[in-house]
């Protein structure tokens, strides 16, 4: 029977020294029971001051009204072994390079990496925003890991030739190949040096050196080809979101060839309605297990 991390662990920033030279932070969280499978939670952007990006899970999750349960509560009583991490830049996970530099192969060894010191031999993931780009890279990089995938209002990659769309949320007819905008200022634009680069522009104190990494990233080339990821993926789009545009989904959902797509209505940027939200996870757990809770993955000892 496979061994849980010790009740004391959970919760509490742990670190893991890559063969990239970073040092990575991570934490262990849900119920972690003996034959709960693990799930590695990729978030996207996160600004000072929305909370840590190694709780990123809890982000994702709108408030139910009139609950009296913490959010870290819920999380803790879903039946996962839960490894958020923060990626290169956030939190106190390091970068030794140029934030410019950065690659979807570096972010790949990171992750590998954590996974590896959890013992995590295979395991889920659930990626939010910019995280969906660094989902894929890791299932096209060892797919024999991962069981199946969640992506919750991805982004997508916005390198050279990518489908450009006139308007966010532009209809697509049946058929017709999906395109999409980009919504974030990148590197070069207007907004950017007006804004992000402006020295008197609050976001130079309150974006961590990750942010303008993840800015750059998406503006190269990914590591994966969608049409060769093969597991099961599971993708979650609001109807109401204005940050990434919800033709990303769609156009993931028409690329990756086993993935179920789920528009909810009045949902806006990686806000799960919360009776919605445990839901999802209960969804991507059957699939991580063949839909059976005796199928669960064993797992050597998560530290």
């Amino acid at each position: 029977m496979a061994k849980v991390a010790p009740a004391d662990a959970r919760g509490k920033s742990s670190f893991v020294d890559s063969p990239s030279g970073r040092r990575i932070e991570y934490r262990i969280a849900g119920r972690c029971g003996p034959d709960d499978p693990v799930l590695l939670v990729i978030p996207g952007m996160v600004p000072v001051g929305f909370g840590p990006a190694v709780t990123a899970l809890g982000l994702t999750r709108a408030a139910v009204k009139g609950e009296v349960k913490k959010t870290m509560q819920v999380i803790d009583e879903q039946p996962w072994k839960i490894v958020t991490l923060a990626r290169p830049g956030y939190d106190g996970s390091t970068l030794n390079k140029s934030y410019k530099l950065m690659t979807y192969d570096d972010q790949c060894i990171d992750i590998f990496a954590v996974m590896d010191h959890v013992g995590a031999v295979k395991f889920a993931i659930s990626a939010s925003s910019s995280g969906g780009p660094y989902a894929l890279s890791v299932a096209y990089k060892q797919p024999e890991r991962v069981s199946a995938i969640q992506l919750d209002c991805c982004d997508t990659n916005y390198g050279p030739g990518y489908p450009r769309s006139k308007k966010m949320n532009e209809p697509i007819a049946d058929g017709a190949d999906v395109t999409y905008i980009d919504g974030n200022p990148r590197p070069g634009g207007l907004t950017w040096w007006c804004c992000c680069m402006n020295p008197c522009c609050c976001c130079c104190q309150c974006c961590y050196k990750g942010f303008f990494m993840d800015m750059y990233i998406e503006t190269g080339p990914v590591p994966y080809k969608l049409g060769d990821i093969n597991c099961p993926v599971q993708i979650i789009s609001g109807a109401k979101d204005d940050s990434v545009d919800p033709n990303c989904s769609k156009f993931h959902a028409s690329k990756l060839p086993n993935a179920k797509m789920e528009v909810i209505e009045g949902m806006g940027h990686c806000q799960i309605p919360g009776e919605v939200w445990e839901q999802k996870l209960n969804d991507l757990r059957a699939l991580a297990t063949g839909g059976s809770k005796e199928a669960a993955p064993q797992q050597a000892q998560m530290s």
